[in-house]
Protein backbone atom coordinates (compact mmCIF):
# COMPACT_ATOMS: atom_id res chain seq x y z
CA UNK A 1 0.00 0.00 0.00
CA UNK A 2 1.25 3.22 -0.73
CA UNK A 3 0.84 6.86 0.78
CA UNK A 4 -0.10 9.74 -1.89
CA UNK A 5 1.57 12.96 -0.68
CA UNK A 6 0.20 15.74 -2.55
CA UNK A 7 0.19 19.58 -2.84
CA UNK A 8 -1.91 22.22 -4.16
CA UNK A 9 -0.87 26.00 -5.36
CA UNK A 10 -3.54 27.92 -5.81
CA UNK A 11 -4.59 31.17 -8.28
CA UNK A 12 -3.91 34.70 -6.16
CA UNK A 13 -6.88 36.06 -5.48
CA UNK A 14 -7.77 39.82 -5.72
CA UNK A 15 -11.35 40.46 -4.96
CA UNK A 16 -13.41 39.90 -1.73
CA UNK A 17 -15.31 36.15 -2.14
CA UNK A 18 -13.22 35.34 -5.41
CA UNK A 19 -13.21 31.09 -5.60
CA UNK A 20 -9.61 29.82 -4.79
CA UNK A 21 -8.49 27.90 -7.85
CA UNK A 22 -6.10 25.09 -8.09
CA UNK A 23 -3.52 25.62 -10.79
CA UNK A 24 -1.11 22.80 -9.56
CA UNK A 25 -1.45 19.41 -7.87
CA UNK A 26 1.96 17.79 -7.16
CA UNK A 27 2.32 14.17 -5.47
CA UNK A 28 4.51 11.59 -4.90
CA UNK A 29 3.93 8.06 -3.83
CA UNK A 30 5.43 6.15 -0.44
CA UNK A 31 5.86 2.43 -0.42
CA UNK A 32 5.45 2.19 2.85
CA UNK A 33 7.06 -1.33 2.83
CA UNK A 34 10.14 0.21 1.47
CA UNK A 35 10.16 3.54 2.92
CA UNK A 36 10.96 5.75 -0.30
CA UNK A 37 9.40 7.71 -3.20
CA UNK A 38 8.37 4.91 -5.78
CA UNK A 39 6.84 7.50 -8.31
CA UNK A 40 5.52 11.21 -8.54
CA UNK A 41 3.16 13.15 -10.59
CA UNK A 42 2.41 16.88 -11.29
CA UNK A 43 0.30 18.81 -13.45
CA UNK A 44 -0.39 22.70 -14.01
CA UNK A 45 -4.63 23.62 -13.89
CA UNK A 46 -6.00 26.12 -15.93
CA UNK A 47 -8.04 28.35 -14.34
CA UNK A 48 -11.73 28.82 -15.81
CA UNK A 49 -10.72 32.25 -17.30
CA UNK A 50 -7.65 30.74 -18.47
CA UNK A 51 -5.44 33.70 -16.97
CA UNK A 52 -2.66 33.73 -14.38
CA UNK A 53 -1.65 36.36 -13.42
CA UNK A 54 2.23 37.36 -13.16
CA UNK A 55 2.26 37.50 -9.69
CA UNK A 56 0.93 33.78 -9.27
CA UNK A 57 3.20 32.53 -11.86
CA UNK A 58 6.11 34.27 -9.43
CA UNK A 59 5.24 32.72 -6.51
CA UNK A 60 5.10 29.38 -7.69
CA UNK A 61 7.44 29.70 -10.44
CA UNK A 62 5.39 28.56 -13.43
CA UNK A 63 6.74 29.62 -16.51
CA UNK A 64 4.60 30.93 -19.39
CA UNK A 65 4.88 27.53 -20.89
CA UNK A 66 3.94 25.67 -17.97
CA UNK A 67 0.50 28.28 -18.60
CA UNK A 68 0.51 26.88 -22.28
CA UNK A 69 0.27 23.30 -21.48
CA UNK A 70 -2.31 23.94 -18.44
CA UNK A 71 -5.23 21.29 -18.54
CA UNK A 72 -8.43 22.30 -17.93
CA UNK A 73 -9.95 20.96 -13.94
CA UNK A 74 -11.35 17.47 -15.09
CA UNK A 75 -8.67 16.60 -17.30
CA UNK A 76 -6.05 17.16 -14.26
CA UNK A 77 -8.35 15.60 -11.82
CA UNK A 78 -8.81 12.44 -13.99
CA UNK A 79 -5.27 12.22 -14.86
CA UNK A 80 -4.22 12.72 -10.41
CA UNK A 81 -7.10 10.03 -9.79
CA UNK A 82 -6.17 7.26 -12.81
CA UNK A 83 -2.60 7.61 -10.99
CA UNK A 84 -3.38 7.39 -7.36
CA UNK A 85 -4.38 3.56 -8.39
CA UNK A 86 -6.55 1.04 -5.94
CA UNK A 87 -5.07 1.21 -2.50
CA UNK A 88 -3.54 4.33 -1.01
CA UNK A 89 -3.71 6.87 1.93
CA UNK A 90 -4.00 10.26 0.84
CA UNK A 91 -1.72 12.82 2.69
CA UNK A 92 -1.11 16.60 2.92
CA UNK A 93 0.56 18.79 4.59
CA UNK A 94 -2.33 20.94 6.69
CA UNK A 95 -6.07 20.18 6.11
CA UNK A 96 -6.54 23.39 3.79
CA UNK A 97 -5.43 21.64 0.86
CA UNK A 98 -8.36 18.29 1.61
CA UNK A 99 -10.69 21.29 1.51
CA UNK A 100 -9.81 23.08 -1.29
CA UNK A 101 -9.74 19.51 -3.32
CA UNK A 102 -13.18 18.81 -2.32
CA UNK A 103 -14.76 22.24 -2.75
CA UNK A 104 -13.58 22.60 -6.54
CA UNK A 105 -14.46 19.19 -7.48
CA UNK A 106 -17.71 19.72 -5.66
CA UNK A 107 -17.97 23.15 -7.39
CA UNK A 108 -17.35 21.44 -10.90
CA UNK A 109 -19.78 18.62 -10.29
CA UNK A 110 -16.81 16.23 -10.21
CA UNK A 111 -17.49 12.58 -8.31
CA UNK A 112 -15.11 12.32 -4.93
CA UNK A 113 -15.30 8.70 -4.97
CA UNK A 114 -11.45 8.32 -5.34
CA UNK A 115 -10.88 10.40 -2.48
CA UNK A 116 -10.13 8.30 0.67
CA UNK A 117 -7.97 7.61 3.71
CA UNK A 118 -7.11 11.22 3.91
CA UNK A 119 -4.61 12.13 6.78
CA UNK A 120 -3.40 14.79 7.80
CA UNK A 121 0.48 14.43 8.89
CA UNK A 122 1.05 18.36 9.84
CA UNK A 123 -0.40 17.71 12.74
CA UNK A 124 0.78 14.53 13.78
CA UNK A 125 4.76 15.23 12.49
CA UNK A 126 4.32 18.99 14.47
CA UNK A 127 3.72 16.83 17.41
CA UNK A 128 6.85 14.78 16.89
CA UNK A 129 9.41 17.32 16.23
CA UNK A 130 7.64 20.26 18.83
CA UNK A 131 5.41 18.80 21.71
CA UNK A 132 5.66 21.14 23.64
CA UNK A 133 3.57 23.56 21.40
CA UNK A 134 -0.12 23.67 19.65
CA UNK A 135 0.91 25.99 17.41
CA UNK A 136 1.02 24.62 13.45
CA UNK A 137 4.31 23.81 12.19
CA UNK A 138 5.11 25.39 8.73
CA UNK A 139 6.75 22.96 6.00
CA UNK A 140 9.89 24.89 6.18
CA UNK A 141 10.20 24.82 9.56
CA UNK A 142 10.04 20.85 10.24
CA UNK A 143 12.38 20.34 7.50
CA UNK A 144 14.67 22.68 9.50
CA UNK A 145 13.85 20.98 12.29
CA UNK A 146 14.45 17.55 10.81
CA UNK A 147 17.46 18.20 9.43
CA UNK A 148 16.39 17.31 6.00
CA UNK A 149 17.79 19.51 3.18
CA UNK A 150 14.89 20.65 0.58
CA UNK A 151 14.83 19.99 -2.82
CA UNK A 152 13.51 22.38 -5.49
CA UNK A 153 11.37 25.50 -4.75
CA UNK A 154 9.09 26.26 -2.14
CA UNK A 155 5.25 27.15 -3.28
CA UNK A 156 5.89 24.83 -6.01
CA UNK A 157 3.56 21.89 -5.62
CA UNK A 158 5.77 19.04 -6.61
CA UNK A 159 8.39 20.15 -4.81
CA UNK A 160 6.71 20.69 -1.63
CA UNK A 161 5.42 17.31 -2.36
CA UNK A 162 8.39 15.70 -2.26
CA UNK A 163 9.83 17.28 0.96
CA UNK A 164 6.88 16.34 2.42
CA UNK A 165 7.02 12.91 1.58
CA UNK A 166 10.63 13.10 2.87
CA UNK A 167 9.44 14.29 6.36
CA UNK A 168 6.88 10.76 6.22
CA UNK A 169 9.45 8.70 5.33
CA UNK A 170 11.33 9.78 8.70
CA UNK A 171 8.76 10.00 11.18
CA UNK A 172 6.88 7.28 9.93
CA UNK A 173 7.14 5.04 12.12
CA UNK A 174 5.85 7.45 15.08
CA UNK A 175 2.38 8.19 12.84
CA UNK A 176 -0.99 6.71 12.51
CA UNK A 177 -2.71 6.67 8.94
CA UNK A 178 -5.87 5.90 9.19
CA UNK A 179 -8.10 4.48 6.64
CA UNK A 180 -11.81 6.49 5.94
CA UNK A 181 -14.17 7.90 3.58
CA UNK A 182 -15.35 10.99 2.67
CA UNK A 183 -19.33 10.82 4.34
CA UNK A 184 -22.45 11.42 2.24
CA UNK A 185 -23.23 14.14 5.43
CA UNK A 186 -19.99 16.02 4.81
CA UNK A 187 -20.14 16.68 0.75
CA UNK A 188 -23.49 17.79 1.18
CA UNK A 189 -21.97 20.33 3.75
CA UNK A 190 -19.89 21.32 0.72
CA UNK A 191 -22.73 21.34 -1.74
CA UNK A 192 -24.74 23.82 0.44
CA UNK A 193 -21.90 25.97 1.30
CA UNK A 194 -21.03 26.86 -2.23
CA UNK A 195 -25.07 26.62 -3.40
CA UNK A 196 -24.85 29.33 -0.30
CA UNK A 197 -21.65 31.29 -1.54
CA UNK A 198 -23.27 30.94 -5.18
CA UNK A 199 -26.56 32.54 -4.45
CA UNK A 200 -24.58 35.69 -2.15
CA UNK A 201 -22.67 36.38 -5.13
CA UNK A 202 -26.14 36.45 -7.70
CA UNK A 203 -27.78 39.11 -5.17
CA UNK A 204 -24.87 41.47 -5.18
CA UNK A 205 -25.69 44.64 -7.57
CA UNK A 206 -22.79 44.37 -10.68
CA UNK A 207 -20.41 46.86 -11.37
CA UNK A 208 -22.56 48.34 -13.96
CA UNK A 209 -25.26 48.67 -11.82
CA UNK A 210 -23.44 50.03 -9.02
CA UNK A 211 -22.21 52.95 -11.58
CA UNK A 212 -25.89 53.51 -12.81
CA UNK A 213 -26.90 54.02 -9.48
CA UNK A 214 -24.26 57.04 -8.80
Amino acid sequence: MNAVVFDLELIKRFKKGQPSEIVEIGACKVNLETKSISDQFQVYIAPRNGYVAKSTRKFINMTKEDVKNAVPFHSGIQQFSDWLGDDYFLCSWGRDDRLHLINQCVRNRIKLDWFQNYNDIQQQIGKVLRPDTKSQLGLKSALDLAGIEPVGKAHRGIDDALNTAELLIRYLDQLTLQKNALTKKELAQFIMKNRARHHYKEQQPSSATKEAGK
